[in-house]
């Protein structure tokens, strides 16, 4: 009797270490499953019109929930204030003059192409064995132009609201295969300056009589200097783009609310980030493209690691080129591929490094007007070069005059030189990479047109 208890206690023993054993297996496979990696675009998304980098109106309550968890950059730049170049600087980890994203200002029915020869973070994840599919809504960024390069499956829809890009990223997560990369490129708060009816009683001004509606058309008067903007204008367009920064933060809950719902949020790292801001009087004039100021190339960006517990909030500088290296990190992707950009692992672990990162930026465009230009910013200053329309430099303290209202360039001449040789030494590191040129077919020029792109 006593031996046949004592072996039932062994039975019982062995079971309970067999259901030990398969139990740490199992949580060893999902500690080691490779995270999914969701790559949230908000096109022409300024960061100084979000409550958590300091804005006056809780615009995006789901996205400042969102950072609350997450690390965010508050210090964040753009290599452009167009979409097309910006992008292609995030996906590549490269600079403009390196990826061959640059228009000419010969013509108004070319663009610069992303060029073949550059590798992509898709094409770097598809060959670690994910998944990759891209959904845009910006056709500076369509397949034409080389920006599908490792995607699995890369889709351009002209229906420009927000719930279309969900409607097609649930379609893809209906069963995915992980690990698997998904960029979604949400166009709001482009304008037109046009939210849903629910959202456009908000913020308004019951008192303004002006005469502004959010339309192209107008906006580029004001670029082409033929329409000028009074104060009261400037608050009307402002709650207008807020509208739209409005409608797309709901939306994003939907999307959080779907990764949640398919069981992908606990193994899936979320950025949030944007391509470019936008200007409303800040420098004289309106929409982007045409400058390189703060309020162009200042972007939020955010992390959200479910692997992380601690929120951070990051004051460093940080770069758009920055996140293809970083991401790979986190993601545990090895890489040969020799980016520009900095691998900011170090930052979000609560480290520093030692040198800030200086910003590169420039700006090449013929549209209602023919712009370029170059800036780089490093150590609290901000050095622009123009050479069209005409030449001429800018320099601004930054610390002391974060709006750029006070040119030093002649007050300054030793920081002056200083920032045109570190410009010109960033620059001559560079790799100069030619993309080519695509001919705009009726149907682009139809689809750019319909987003001010072209006259």
């Amino acid at each position: 009797m006593q031996v046949e208890k004592h072996r039932q206690n062994r039975k019982f023993e062995n079971r309970c270490w067999l259901i030990a054993f398969f139990s740490f297996l199992l949580c060893s496979c999902s500690t080691d499953q490779p995270l999914n990696l969701v790559v949230v675009m908000v096109d022409t998304l300024r960061a100084d019109h979000l409550e958590f980098q300091g804005y006056q109106r809780d615009v995006a309550p789901h996205l400042a929930e969102l950072a609350s968890q997450s690390v965010v950059l508050l210090n964040h730049h753009a290599h452009a204030s167009r979409t097309g170049p910006s992008v292609a600087s995030l996906l590549t980890g490269l600079h403009p003059p390196s990826h061959g994203v640059v228009n000419p200002l010969t013509s108004f029915v070319a663009k610069g192409v992303l060029a073949a020869e550059v590798t992509t973070l898709a094409e770097i994840l598809h060959g670690a064995g994910y998944e990759c599919h891209g959904v845009v809504t910006n056709p500076n960024v369509g397949e034409r132009f080389g920006f599908s390069q490792g995607f699995d499956s890369y889709e351009y829809i002209e229906i420009l609201t927000a719930e279309e890009v969900n409607r097609h990223a649930a379609a893809l997560l209906q069963n995915p295969i992980d690990p698997f990369f998904l960029y979604l490129h949400y166009i709001d708060p482009h304008s037109p300056y046009r939210a849903p009816p629910p959202y456009q009683d908000r913020w308004m001004d019951s008192t303004y009589t002006g005469v502004f509606d959010g339309s192209h058309d107008q906006l580029n008067e004001v670029v082409a200097g033929t329409l000028g903007m009074s104060e009261s204008d400037k608050a009307h367009l402002e709650a207008l783009y807020d509208q739209e920064i409005a409608y797309f933060d709901d939306q994003l809950g939907a999307l959080l609310e779907l990764l949640e719902r398919r069981g992908l949020a606990e193994n899936t790292l979320l950025v949030v980030v944007s391509d470019h801001g936008e200007e409303f009087g800040d420098h004289g004039s309106a929409l982007h493209g045409y400058t390189l100021f703060e309020e162009q190339l200042h972007v939020p960006c955010l992390l959200s690691d479910p692997r992380r517990v601690e929120p951070r909030r990051i004051e460093a500088v940080t770069r758009n080129v920055d996140l293809a290296p970083t991401l790979l990190a986190q993601l545990g992707v090895s890489s040969d591929e020799s980016f520009q950009g900095k691998d900011l692992s170090p930052l979000l672990d609560g480290g520093f490094f030692e040198d800030p990162l200086p910003v590169y930026a420039q700006s090449s465009l013929r549209a209602v007007r023919i712009v370029q230009a170059r800036s780089y910013h490093a150590d609290g200053w901000k050095y622009i070069a123009h050479t069209l329309p005409e030449t001429r430099e800018e320099l601004f303290d930054l610390r002391a005059d974060p709006s750029e209202g006070r040119n030093l360039i002649l007050e300054d001449p030793a920081r002056a030189q200083q920032m045109r040789q570190g410009l010109e030494a960033m620059f001559e590191a560079m790799p100069v990479v030619e993309g080519g040129l695509v001919q705009l077919t009726p149907e682009e020029r139809r689809q750019l047109k319909s987003l001010g792109y072209l006259e």
